[in-house]
């Protein structure tokens, strides 16, 4: 009996290998891209900053997208994006993250991830309170805006 259940041990845990393991998401097209904010974008961390510009530059390669600068400029703001580059990620096909985003602003610092709404056929990310942890104060960093990326860039997922 113990043989028999130890057969069946190995025979379950051999077949675990034999399962494809799930591939991350594949981005095109090949090439760079920009960010653009569209309107406004606003931070806050118990206080609010405004900020009249995003502007960025990212690429993808090979199925694989990031973020290489991000700059927010106007209105005072005063917040600076560090730590680049920013992999970028998706679970879903409505929905896209920046992973490893540092933020810093005269109201305090955040790092972690930053996940917005991504709408494929127009390249566009809106971001609706997206949480980023704080690394300075008790609250964390929301961000809301819309940002466009162009070209847009489109993923699948398997």
């Amino acid at each position: 009996m113990i043989k028999k259940i130890l057969a069946a041990g190995a025979f379950a845990a051999s077949a675990v290998f034999l399962v494809p393991l799930a591939s991350a998401q594949t981005f095109s097209p090949n090439g760079p891209f920009t960010l653009t904010s569209i309107a406004s974008i606003t931070f806050n961390n118990g206080l609010t900053l405004t900020c009249n510009s995003l502007n960025g530059i990212g690429s993808v390669s090979g199925g694989a997208a990031s973020v290489s600068s991000i700059t927010v400029s106007g209105g005072g703001c005063g917040v600076v994006f560090t730590g680049t580059p920013y992999v970028i990620s998706s679970s879903s096909p409505t929905s896209i993250t920046l992973n490893g985003i540092v933020i810093s602003s005269w109201i305090g610092g955040c790092a972690g991830s930053l996940t917005g709404d991504y709408d494929q056929s127009t390249g566009v990310i809106t971001f609706r309170g997206a949480t980023i942890p704080s690394t300075t104060y008790s609250n964390p960093c929301r961000l809301y805006g819309r940002v466009q990326l162009s070209p847009a860039v489109i993923f699948t997922i398997p």
